[in-house]
């Protein structure tokens, strides 16, 4: 039978809603530095995600005073000293698997005096990690986002910041619940001192953790599960100047890096960072009101209430894959048959 075949062949693209991670290895241009949380804080929310909604056992949402680093982050052992241009990203622990939840990763830094010791109050976002490869509907839901499989969060240490002591935050968004408010976040905080650079102030905006994400944020409500096969709404703030961005909103200029200046990206390729109407991506900050600017469509509502994540808030229900591949096999097959 036609549906068989189809949920077959889409049950493995949404499986991965168990596979929960956390970070705990720092890696310097792609090389391990030091052991399991010699730079990178260590919080006591294991693997478990931040939800707004259907919260785990244990975990926080990101209204939360502990979001910027996690559930009881403490500060690190050292602090890991960099330059402009260098590479740096934090590893997933233990078996470092691979990410296998769609979505997009972010880096945002907080200045600090003390990395060992301050919480950070003021942070700004140096990088962006969207969609590398251009597809369908069904490779948005796995395979079409830069991060997909990759076992770290990284980004490029910008030239245009101050030198001195932050607080690095990385983190990976899931959006394979988003349709139902349930976005997870994995957050993980690296403590670093930047040398070499000759700017004395901060550029681009800040934003406050918690404050930055609200729940009814556009770019966290979007729906993996429709016709879509782009994103055109970041979440957060604008990449400072001298950022940078990975992929772009379609995934149309291929996994390509480009550096924001200005207020805009720059490119000596494809502007891969420009949204279908050609204009930047912009962030959900920017478009804060703007909660219908996506061309999202839910699950049909019957399937989309049976097949919520972790009742209770324990996470990813194992059953919740099997009955949103089915509905999405059956919505398939349909729109075949009419054809």
């Amino acid at each position: 039978m036609k549906t068989a075949g189809t949920l077959a062949a889409i049950l493995g693209l949404v499986s991965s809603v168990s596979a929960h991670y956390t970070f705990d290895k720092l890696l310097l241009n792609d090389k391990q530095v030091g052991g399991d949380n010699t730079y990178i804080r260590k919080h006591s929310n294991g693997y478990m995600p931040i939800k707004f909604k259907n919260i785990p056992s244990g975990s926080i949402s990101p209204l939360d005073a502990d979001f910027a680093c996690n559930k009881g982050a403490t500060g690190a052992a050292q602090v890991i000293t960099v330059k402009a241009g260098d590479k740096i990203g934090l590893r997933q622990a233990f078996g470092a698997n691979g990410i296998q939840h769609p979505g997009p990763s972010q880096i945002y830094i907080a200045p600090v005096n003390d990395a060992k010791k301050d919480k950070g109050s003021d942070w700004y976002k140096i990088h962006q990690s969207l969609i590398c490869r251009q597809g369908s509907p069904e490779s948005l839901r796995t395979t079409a986002w830069c991060s997909w499989d990759e076992n770290n969060v990284w980004g490029i240490i910008p030239a245009t910041i101050p030198n001195g002591q932050y607080l690095l935050r990385a983190e990976h968004i899931g959006l394979h619940g988003a349709h139902d408010g349930q976005a997870e976040f994995y957050v993980s905080c690296a403590q670093i001192q930047v040398t070499g650079n000759t700017a004395t102030s901060m550029p681009g905006t800040a934003v406050k953790f918690p404050g930055a994400y609200q729940a009814g944020d556009a770019a966290l409500n979007f729906s993996l599960w429709g016709r879509s096969t782009s994103y055109l709404v970041a979440p957060g703030p604008d990449v400072i100047p001298g950022g940078t961005i990975r992929g772009s909103a379609s995934g149309a200029g291929g996994d390509k890096l480009q550096t924001v200046g200005g207020g805009k990206v720059s490119s000596s390729s494809t502007s891969g960072t420009k949204s279908a109407e050609g204009s930047p991506v912009p962030s959900a900050a920017a478009t804060h009101t703007a909660s219908g600017a996506l061309p999202s469509v839910s699950l049909p509502a019957a399937t989309a209430t049976a097949g919520k994540p972790g009742k209770e808030g324990k996470g990813c229900n194992r059953s919740y894959p099997r009955r949103a591949a089915a509905a999405l096999a059956a919505r398939i097959d349909a729109e075949h048959a009419e054809q």
